[in-house]
């Protein structure tokens, strides 16, 4: 009688485990408010740079906002091991500039994202004229538990570029071009370096 509850036990067993993990669809994720606010731009803008007498126009596209499909949990904690998969619509906002007379690119992209590290927003922008050349900012716009996830900025209350006083501003370094990429709340990216004695910044007038 024993072997026999034993062998149901087991068959019982196989049969749950062998259906896989269980997908667990949960509510759409947003981003929060404050966090598209880290994008200063409607969408279709044009913004200008200068450097020395040249001027780089940089066309905006139309700003995008749309959900994807994550899995951003998974839990092997359950009963007899069975794996559980959270699945969620979480919101995504991106906007692209084009150089006009060149290759390179401004480009913001917004994300929302959950799991076990609670709930966050983060920002990448990045700048480039390729796959290879670019430098990208990350910066965590909103947080429900405040953990390492992958910030990669140098920040400074106030930092003076090219005579122009910035307030707030992020900032990242590297050994390629760009070789240095600036940004704040007011104006997005508004200074950019493509050679060693090369800096790029935004016109007084801003946005055309």
């Amino acid at each position: 009688m024993k072997r026999i509850f034993a062998a149901i036990c087991l068959v019982s067993l196989i049969g749950i485990t062998a259906c896989g993990p269980k997908e667990i669809v949960t509510d759409d994720g947003y981003l929060k408010t404050s966090s598209e606010a880290w994008i200063p731009f409607a969408g279709t803008e044009n913004v200008v740079f200068k450097f020395d007498t040249s001027a780089m126009l940089f066309a905006g596209g139309e700003k995008e906002s749309y959900f994807e499909n994550v899995r951003y949990m998974t839990d092997q904690g359950s009963f007899i091991g069975i794996q559980e998969d959270y699945y969620a619509d979480l919101e995504r906002q991106q906007l692209s500039f084009n150089s006009q007379e060149t290759a390179y690119f401004i480009h913001y992209y917004l994300e929302h994202n959950q799991g076990e590290l609670g709930e966050w927003d983060i920002l990448k922008v990045s700048v480039g004229d390729g796959d290879y050349y670019q430098n990208e900012i990350k910066i965590v716009t909103y947080e429900s538990e405040s953990t390492d996830k992958g910030e990669n900025y140098t920040f400074k209350k106030e930092l003076v570029l090219n005579g122009v006083t910035y307030k707030d501003v992020y900032y990242k370094k590297q050994e390629r071009r760009p070789f240095e990429v600036y940004y704040n709340k007011t104006y997005g990216v508004f200074a950019f370096k493509v050679s060693p004695s090369e800096l790029w910044s935004i016109s007084n007038d801003t946005i055309q």
